[in-house]
């Protein structure tokens, strides 16, 4: 029924990284509470996910829809 995976406590702190990262916490406050002194580390804890890879596209396309430029002005 289950599959049989190795539970570390390094795999759970990638795990609680990823999840915190799509629920919209900052990569800087993921860092902050994982402890870690670079934000290099803390990129490598919380991986890119379907969910984020999404969640990022929709951001940009939203601020780009917003945008209004006004080319007499440019």
């Amino acid at each position: 029924m289950w599959d049989k995976k190795k539970i570390s406590v390094h795999s759970l702190r990638h795990s609680l990284a990823t999840h915190l990262l799509e629920q919209g916490l900052s990569l800087r406050h993921i860092q902050a509470l994982l402890g870690h002194s670079s934000p290099t580390t803390t990129a490598l804890y919380a991986h890119l996910t379907d969910t984020t890879e999404q969640d990022t596209a929709d951001t940009l396309n939203r601020l780009v829809g917003s945008l209004h430029v006004d080319l007499k002005k440019v």
